[in-house]
């Protein structure tokens, strides 16, 4: 089947109660995030009209401890929705990774069998392109699980215009947007004093409106959402995720794609509904995550060096966002916002780390490596690997074999 919708589902034995140990790699320590939205999700794919389609859902859990009861509680999910629904699901629980590495390791190097983790948001996206690869798929579509679909023409829609020439672009990838259970997409902003020299939410909007609201429909995109990205197979194999963000691995995504020469692109007729479930990271956190990926990728940006058969990106291209947080003055905007976020702390522990924001913007943020070279590295890796996935029959059917234990309906 060639059409293949993948949901990353973040797991966690329980919602903290309080921020934990900083981790950049780790979703559930970051968001707290319990996958309770899973069927919910999974269920609303029922109303495609387009039923030539199959599932993956692809897990990561916080702990090794909590793995196999989680995955139990997946598979669980997954029975009963395909049994209501006759929806294809196939699961490839975070357990599984390690025996696939050891079919793999029979066919690759070990740069590939790196590529398999689970641990991360672009880690377990990336698993997901490898196991479409496995299964044939030729366009796949990424959602989240905290999201349902609720337009029958959805994946229709999705499909519509890739492989299409617009202004003398391929169509590699498409984007669409969130909009909330009322059918909003704007972000609602509560007006906050810092937000003078963080205005993130006022950016995001300003892009997402132009974007929903001017004609064409499909246009060129500085953004994509990760939870509304559909790719083709030439693009998916080409450009993997860059495992070193933290967050923000679908804008960056759209930045790397460009670099390679291909274009993912914005349809304002494509949306699905987000529900998240209620934000428990401390604020304080979460802009520490901010800083570290507009960090990392306006490195990216600068360390750029001219390539046959590539593009420069310039910050004019990502403009008004995420380009507002990739210029000169990224560093001017995160003290002037962290300052009056210490002033206006209601306890100590968030006045502390807010300052320490300021300090890990110039210290531990700050990559000390060539960012653009490290991507470029990463890339003939993932092509590579691809190439043998692509070629060698005996991995996909060995793998696929694996994969046909776990429920597929």
């Amino acid at each position: 089947m060639s059409i293949l919708v993948v949901i990353p589902s973040y797991w966690t034995k329980v919602a903290p109660t309080k921020a934990q140990a900083m981790n950049l790699r780790s979703f559930d320590q970051q968001f707290g995030h319990i996958g309770s939205n899973l069927e919910k999700a999974l269920t609303s794919l029922s109303i495609l009209k387009e039923k030539d389609f199959q599932v993956l859902v692809v897990t990561g859990a916080d702990s090794p401890e909590s793995q196999e009861q989680i995955n139990q509680t997946v598979a669980g999910i997954i029975e009963k929705v395909a049994d209501k629904t006759g929806i294809k699901i196939l699961l490839f629980p975070n357990t599984l990774v390690t025996r696939v590495k050891e079919i793999f390791r029979d066919f690759c190097d070990q740069d590939a069998l790196d590529f398999l983790c689970v641990d991360g948001y672009a880690n377990i996206r990336n698993t997901g392109l490898i196991v479409a690869q496995i299964l044939g798929t030729e366009e796949l579509v990424f959602i989240d699980d905290d999201e349902y679909v609720d337009d029958p023409l959805f994946l229709s829609k999705a499909r519509e215009h890739l492989g299409k020439s617009i202004d003398g672009k391929i169509v590699a990838g498409v984007g669409g947007y969130y909009v909330d259970p009322q059918k909003a997409y704007r972000r609602s902003i509560k007006p906050e004093p810092w937000k003078a020299f963080w205005d993130l939410e006022r950016l995001l909007n300003e892009t997402l409106c132009h974007l929903v609201e001017t004609q064409p429909r499909i246009k060129l995109t500085p953004l994509v959402l990760g939870g509304c990205l559909v790719l083709t197979r030439p693009l998916f194999t080409t450009i993997p995720f860059d495992v070193r963000i933290p967050r923000g691995e679908d804008l960056d995504y759209v930045i790397n794609a460009r670099m390679f020469r291909s274009h993912v692109f914005f349809d304002n007729e494509l949306y699905i509904v987000h529900d998240p479930p209620p934000q428990l990271c401390p604020l304080w956190n979460r802009f520490r995550q901010d800083i570290y990926r507009f960090t990392y990728q306006r490195a990216k940006l600068r360390h750029q060096t001219p390539i046959e058969d590539m593009d420069c990106v310039s910050v004019e291209e990502l403009m008004p966002y995420p380009g507002s947080f990739l210029g000169e003055d990224l560093e001017d905007k995160i003290s002037r916002a962290c300052a009056m976020l210490v002033q206006q702390a209601h306890d100590e522990e968030s006045a502390r780390e807010f300052l320490n924001n300021i300090f890990l913007m110039r210290s531990d943020a700050v990559p000390q490596y060539n960012v653009f070279k490290q991507y470029l590295d990463l890339q003939r890796k993932w092509e590579k690997m691809c190439w043998t996935i692509a070629t060698t029959e005996e991995l996909r059917q060995d793998c696929l074999a694996l994969l046909l234990r776990f429920p597929l309906h």
